[in-house]
């Protein structure tokens, strides 16, 4: 009994960082989204509008998919070329 307490204890000590870096890059998503979001709405519309809002569309689902870096990276994109840069 001792030993299964341990282990399970052990195994959570271990998992614990790694739940803390998915949740940091995971907040790094939702600051860009809501940084994109502010952006888009201060835009005008034109063409770097639609191409922003798609790279947003793409962040988005980058980030719902657990691929943080991939959809920071388009989140990123929005902005320069919101000029937000």
């Amino acid at each position: 009994m001792k030993f299964a307490f341990a282990l399970v204890a052990l195994s959570t000590l271990a998992l614990a960082p790694a739940a803390n870096a998915a949740d940091a890059r995971l907040t790094d998503c939702v600051q860009m989204a809501k940084q994109v979001s502010a952006a888009l709405e201060a835009a005008q519309p034109g063409t770097s509008t639609d191409q922003a809002r798609q790279q947003a569309t793409a962040g988005r689902s980058y980030c719902g998919s657990q691929m943080y870096s991939a959809g920071v990276a388009h989140y990123s994109k929005a902005l320069q070329l919101l000029g937000k840069n």
